[in-house]
């Protein structure tokens, strides 16, 4: 019984999908590098025709593979960057026009980040205020996809242009969190975002002056708006795993992991999620579990984050249990999983997969950071 409940969660996340998009461009980035690109698509198991149309749909876990094979056959660690740089607003689809006509910046962050399943679901998209500050920012949540550092610099190099067309040519970044190592130095990176990057951060994320988000969005017609928030409004929901990842993730960057922020997030009282993960084959603390460990291995593998600021930022109160925990979920210590320096589902990290089946201990919050919302509403159409 147990294993038939583990595999109705397993086809959860399998079935996660990435919209093509801007991905259109990647076959000719391929050619331009030198590689065959029919034979590098059939590898990483995507159709020879699947990149065709900005509307069809990859498995997440096919374009993890196809960022990360690119960049080793060509030999080119910014691959990633590169195709990043292709994504515009247009790119997003429905998104995009839900984005291009918000009333101003912070109306757009806020559809992006409410919406942004749309385009896929093996990511999350975050903004918040912070003072002086807004910070957005994308978290991968498909756990054990190959390719991170790929997706990442994919991610922000997509965000920088959507910025720059909401604001302008005037906009740039403060500051450029990037969570993996430096590779081959900085001058890709610096040469994009027009500031010096700081690598091995906890989060992936560009942080810019506040004072954008009251940028009224030139163009920007209220009732195009509206119809395609009716319609967005009117698609199918992530299902209920998804919801409560996507929640789960946001309340760590919190540094915290309350149930029952989780359930509030969701609206919904603690014992009605606790019933329905049930039903699902689940528990809430497995979710937990999972979420961390796939949080952990991000980190461990393409960063150099410090062991004590890993363990804070996934709600642990110090680096004792957060060790403890890792343990228990891989059989690995976090420093033995850091020196193989593992990347995707064919090795160790295939493990992470399975934290469902472990228990962690020993977890109290820790100092909250930021505020991972912009805004709890979304405006309704205006009738």
């Amino acid at each position: 019984m147990h294993n038939n409940r583990h595999a109705r969660h397993e086809r959860s996340y399998s079935g996660w999908c990435q919209r093509v998009g801007g991905l259109t461009g990647v076959g000719e980035l391929l050619r331009a590098l030198n590689l065959d690109a029919t034979a590098l698509l059939a590898d990483v198991g995507i159709a020879p025709d699947a990149l065709d149309d900005t509307e069809n749909r990859i498995s997440y876990a096919a374009f993890g593979r196809l960022l990360k094979t690119a960049r080793d056959r060509a030999n080119y660690p910014h691959f990633g960057l590169t195709a990043g740089r292709m994504w515009h607003l247009e790119d997003l689809g429905l998104l995009g026009g839900l984005v291009r006509h918000s009333a101003n910046v912070g109306e757009a962050l806020t559809m992006l980040q409410r919406y942004q399943y749309l385009n896929g679901d093996g990511g999350l998209v975050f903004a918040s205020r912070q003072g002086p500050l807004v910070e957005i920012g994308y978290t991968v949540i498909y756990p054990g996809v190959a390719g991170i550092d790929q997706i990442y610099d994919f991610a922000l190099a997509a965000m920088f242009n959507v910025l720059r067309e909401l604001c302008g040519p005037a906009w740039l970044p403060t500051q450029v969190l990037i969570p993996h190592a430096m590779r081959e130095g900085l001058l890709h990176h610096r040469n994009l975002f027009k500031v010096v990057p700081q690598f091995d951060s906890e989060i992936c994320a560009l942080r810019f002056p506040a004072h954008w988000l009251d940028r009224q969005l030139e163009g920007a017609d209220p009732d195009r708006r509206n119809a395609l928030l009716a319609v967005a409004c009117a698609s199918d929901e992530p299902d209920l795993l998804q919801q409560v990842v996507h929640a789960l993730r946001r309340v760590l960057l919190n540094g915290r992991s309350s149930g029952n922020e989780v359930a509030g997030a969701l609206s919904m009282h603690r014992r009605t999620l606790n019933r329905r993960l049930q039903e699902c084959g689940t528990t809430f603390q497995q979710m937990l579990d999972e979420t961390r460990c796939e949080a952990a291995r991000q980190m461990l593998c393409y960063s150099g984050v410090a062991l004590d600021d890993i363990a804070a930022s996934l709600g642990y109160a110090g680096v004792g249990p957060f060790m403890r925990s890792f343990r228990r979920w891989t059989g690995l210590t976090p420093g033995r999983l850091r020196r193989l320096g593992l990347e995707g589902p064919n090795d160790v990290s295939a493990l992470m997969v399975g934290a469902r089946h472990f228990r962690s201990g020993g977890v109290e919050p820790s100092r909250d950071r930021f505020a991972y919302e912009l805004g709890n509403a979304v405006p309704a159409p205006v009738n």
